[in-house]
């Protein structure tokens, strides 16, 4: 049903900037971001039995996280921006396999699992630069040097000076499915 919102909400965005031309220059100033990408995390690990470490059983836990970023980003209104974000949500999977345990009986068969929980990395920061190109259409793409992945934008509004300010993101697609989303308003 989200989805289904979102989509029509761009769409009603798109109808209503018909006739509106775009370029690099309305992406200008610095906006705060906020991007979100859901994770299935997994992680496992291989417990011996305490009176033959011949017999081995394996546990294996999982759980959907969420990444979330949130920082500023300025765009130079020319094709170029830099952004500084802290990035929340990173799971340590060898953290989080050292929260498992198995119990053994005396012959050796294990009697209970504990699959353990999610332990999360602390939180990171960084700062990059990249480049980004608007469409004539409000529609867009951005990439950040050193990075193998991309964004893909609408602009959902523009002030009285032209400038956007609202930017509508999603990472592209992978598998016909949106790996995350997020969204950039012009302070």
């Amino acid at each position: 049903m989200k989805k289904i919102a979102l989509i029509a909400s761009l769409l009603l965005m798109s109808a209503a900037a018909v006739g509106q031309t775009y370029s690099n220059a309305n992406l200008s100033g610095t906006y705060s971001v906020q991007f979100g990408s859901p994770e299935a995390s997994y992680w496992s690990k291989t417990f011996a039995c305490p009176t033959n470490s011949s017999v081995t059983y394996t546990a294996t836990g999982s759980q959907t996280t969420m990444n979330v970023s949130s920082g500023a980003a300025t765009f130079d209104g020319t094709g170029g921006f830099t952004v500084t974000i802290t990035g929340i949500g990173q799971v340590n999977t060898t953290a989080s396999a050292n929260t498992m345990s198995v119990t053994w009986n005396s012959a050796c068969q294990v009697v209970n699992v504990n699959n353990g929980h999610v332990v999360y990395v602390a939180s990171t920061s960084k700062t990059q630069s990249g480049t980004y190109s608007v469409l004539s259409n409000g529609t867009g793409s951005m990439s950040e040097v050193g990075s193998s992945q991309g964004q893909t934008f609408i602009l959902a509004g523009t002030n009285s000076s032209g400038v956007s300010t609202t930017v509508l993101m999603t990472n592209p697609q992978v598998n016909g499915k949106s790996i995350g989303a997020g969204i950039a308003v012009h302070q």
